[in-house]
């Protein structure tokens, strides 16, 4: 919904409820603001004063003032160019911080949306190779993935794909090799609490390579890829069990 949107450039409920009845009904006074939106009437101009004061809305003085929506392509082109300005100074602020790189670790992501958004940016920092499995037909689509594959192409990578079939009862899997070197192995499903190993290590780049490897199929049959990168069943389980131990919790108590 537009109001969400808005709330994440900046606006908070009462601001965006009230942007969007001024660009569907104004000019309005405050109190026609609080008969036409969910906007309290004790707050309506206070709201449409913070509004005027981020140039989302001009005012008429009067009594009472009138008020009347930006029109959306300014708003859209200002709140760009600021939020650019905004991540070009941090980006420059966060390359002045060395961080070191623990490249042979093991790293867990969760939740579908950062598997497959952490998947996607390896993706688009190869620069020789892509070796991908993730479930075959029937499952949903991962669009994200499927552009990031598509960049890749068009740079010259070789992109190296495969259908990949779960153990009986577990979750669709997918795994992630770029130039050799660095790994994603994990599940996408359920989509809040799936999770995935990350890692430059080359016991994890091995194990990927040889659940695609020597297969003529096109389903691949996954069984514990990252079962190789540590003791107890790989980190993956590791991980799965300690989760299902914080939510038999409710989060507070501790798992080691």
């Amino acid at each position: 919904m537009a109001v969400d949107l808005l709330q994440r450039i900046g606006l908070n409920k009462y601001e965006a409820e009230a942007y969007l009845a001024l660009l569907a009904d104004g000019p309005l006074t405050g109190y026609e603001l609080g008969k036409r939106s969910s906007v309290p009437l004790s707050k309506s101009y206070e709201v449409l004063e913070r509004l005027t004061r981020r140039g989302l809305a001009l005012v008429q003085p009067g009594d009472p003032p009138r008020y009347l929506a930006e029109r959306p392509e300014r708003v859209l082109a200002r709140t760009r160019a600021e939020q650019e300005a905004v991540l070009g100074e941090l980006a420059e602020q966060l390359a002045s911080i060395q961080q070191p790189d623990p490249a042979d670790g093991f790293w867990v992501l969760r939740g579908r949306h950062n598997v497959l958004t952490r998947a996607g940016a390896a993706i688009d920092e190869a620069h020789a190779e892509v070796v991908i499995g993730r479930p075959g037909s029937g499952s949903a689509p991962d669009v994200e993935i499927d552009a990031a594959l598509e960049r890749a192409r068009t740079r010259g990578c070789r992109v190296v794909e495969h259908r990949l079939s779960p153990p009986d009862g577990q979750s669709a899997p997918v795994i992630v090799l770029v130039d050799g070197r660095e790994s994603l192995a994990g599940t996408l499903a359920p989509a809040d609490h799936c999770q995935a190993v990350v890692s430059a290590n080359p016991a994890l780049a091995l194990a990927i390579r040889g659940a695609c490897a020597g297969q003529p199929s096109p389903a691949v049959r996954l069984t514990q890829p990252a079962a190789a990168v540590g003791d107890n069943g790989g980190w993956l389980d590791w991980e799965a069990r300690k989760h299902q131990q914080l939510r038999r919790t409710g989060g507070g108590g501790r798992v080691a």
